[in-house]
C-alpha cells in the first residue's frame, strides 16, 4: 500500500482534474447509443411500468369493491339478526355483558402469567366462555324460531349475565392465588 500511496502523492496534479476533456459527455452518449440493446431495455422498462400501473389500479378497484360488498353483506347479516326478534334494548344488554366479560377475560390473561394454578383457571375460564357462547347461540336459534318469546329472551340475557359472573369469579380466584 505504501507504493500506491506514494504514486498518488507524486502524481496528485494528474488526478485533480475537476472537469473531463471537452466533448467527453457527447462521446460517451454516442457510445451508449451505439450499444446494442440499450434502446430495447428502455422500451421494456416502460412496458413493465405500464403493466405495474395497471395491476395497481386493478388491485385498488378490487379492494374497494370487496370492501363495499363486505359492508353490504355485514349490514344485511345484522339486519337478519335484528329481524330475528332481538330488540335493540336486548342487543344493548347482550353487548354490555359481553364487553364486561371480555374485559374480565383480559384481566385473567394478565393474571395468568405466573403459576400452574392460574394457567388451569385461565383454561377453565376459556372453556366456560365457549360453553356459554354455545348456549347463547342455541338460545338465539330458538328465539328466531319463536320470535317475541319473552322466556327465551330472558334466558339469553341471563346467559350473558352468567358469562359475566363466571369471569368475575375467576378473576377473584386468580387474585386470591
Amino acid at each position: 500500500m505504501d507504493k500506491l500511496e506514494k504514486f498518488f502523492a507524486e502524481n496528485r496534479e494528474s488526478f485533480d482534474d475537476a472537469e473531463p476533456v471537452e466533448g467527453h459527455f457527447s462521446r460517451f452518449q454516442e457510445k451508449l447509443d451505439m450499444e446494442p440493446g440499450s434502446e430495447r431495455f428502455a422500451k421494456n422498462r416502460m412496458f413493465l411500468l405500464k403493466i405495474a400501473a395497471v395491476i395497481i389500479v386493478l388491485l385498488t378497484v378490487s379492494v374497494f369493491v370487496f370492501d363495499f360488498t363486505a359492508g353490504r353483506l355485514t349490514k344485511a347479516f345484522k339486519g337478519e339478526q335484528a329481524g330475528a326478534a332481538i330488540s335493540t334494548e336486548m342487543q344493548e344488554a347482550i353487548n354490555y355483558y359481553d364487553k364486561s366479560a371480555s374485559s374480565k377475560l383480559g384481566q385473567i390473561d394478565q393474571l395468568a402469567c405466573c403459576g400452574q394454578d392460574t394457567r388451569k383457571i385461565h383454561t377453565m375460564a376459556g372453556k366456560e366462555m365457549n360453553d356459554l357462547d354455545a348456549n347463547s347461540a342455541e338460545l338465539q336459534k330458538a328465539l328466531s324460531e319463536n320470535p317475541g318469546n319473552e322466556r327465551i329472551q330472558n334466558a339469553i340475557i341471563r346467559n350473558h349475565q352468567m358469562k359475566d359472573e363466571v369471569m368475575k369469579q375467576v378473576v377473584k380466584q386468580m387474585k386470591r392465588k
